[in-house]
C-alpha cells in the first residue's frame, strides 16, 4: 500500500505540476502552444494536449488525474504512464487534425487544446492493464471507454460534457483512448519479452 502511494505520487505529481505550470503562462503564450489548424506549427501537436482554455478546464483535468489514481493506482509507474500520456496527448491532437473536418465531421475544428484526450488515453491504458492482469471489470471498463469515444466520434458531439468549452474534441478523445490502449498492450508485451 505504501509502495503504491509513493509510486503514484512520483508518477502523477510531475504531471500535475507540468499542467499547472502551463496554466500559469500568459494567454498569448498559451494560444501559441494550442493547435491552430491553419498555422502549420508542428510543435502544437506536442504542446496542445498540455494547455487549457480556462481555469475550469484545467481543474477538470486535475480531477481526472485524481480519478485515474483512484481507479488504477496499482498500475502506476512513472515511465510507462509518462510515455503513454505523451503519446495519447499527441495522438489526440493528431486525430483532431485529421478527422475533425468534413467528410468525417460536420464542421472543421480550427483550434484544439486540453488534457482530456490524454485522460481518455489514461483511462483506456488503465482498463487495458486491468484486462491484461485479469482484474475483475477490466473488460467492462475498456468496452465502456472505447464504446463511449467511438459513439461520440460517430455522433460528432459528446454524450456528457462538464466543460464550458463550446466544441468538445470528440475525435481527440477517440485518438487518446485508442493510443492509451495500444501503449498498454505494447508495454505489457514488450516487458514480457525483456523478462523472458
Amino acid at each position: 500500500m505504501k509502495d503504491n502511494l509513493l509510486r503514484s505520487v512520483v508518477t502523477l505529481l510531475p504531471i500535475a505540476f507540468l499542467l499547472s505550470l502551463f496554466m500559469l503562462l500568459p494567454a498569448e503564450v498559451l494560444k501559441g502552444l494550442a493547435y491552430q489548424r491553419d498555422n502549420g506549427q508542428w510543435w502544437a501537436f506536442l504542446s496542445a494536449g498540455w494547455v487549457h482554455f480556462e481555469l475550469s478546464h484545467y481543474l477538470g483535468s486535475m480531477v481526472g488525474l485524481l480519478v485515474m489514481w483512484l481507479l488504477f493506482a496499482e498500475h502506476l509507474q512513472p515511465v510507462p504512464v509518462w510515455l503513454m500520456l505523451v503519446v495519447a496527448a499527441t495522438a489526440s491532437v493528431g486525430f483532431e487534425h485529421w478527422l475533425a473536418q468534413p467528410p468525417f465531421f460536420a464542421v472543421t475544428i480550427v483550434e484544439n487544446r486540453g488534457f482530456s484526450g490524454a485522460l481518455y488515453g489514461f483511462f483506456a491504458w488503465g482498463a487495458m492493464m486491468d484486462v491484461l492482469k485479469r482484474k475483475p471489470f477490466g473488460w467492462l471498463l475498456l468496452l465502456l471507454v472505447l464504446g463511449k469515444v467511438v459513439l461520440e466520434a460517430i455522433l460528432g458531439e459528446p454524450l456528457l460534457s462538464f466543460s464550458s468549452v463550446q466544441q468538445v474534441a470528440v475525435m481527440g478523445h477517440l485518438g487518446g483512448a485508442l493510443s492509451g490502449a495500444l501503449v498498454a498492450l505494447l508495454w505489457w508485451y514488450g516487458s514480457k519479452r525483456v523478462t523472458a
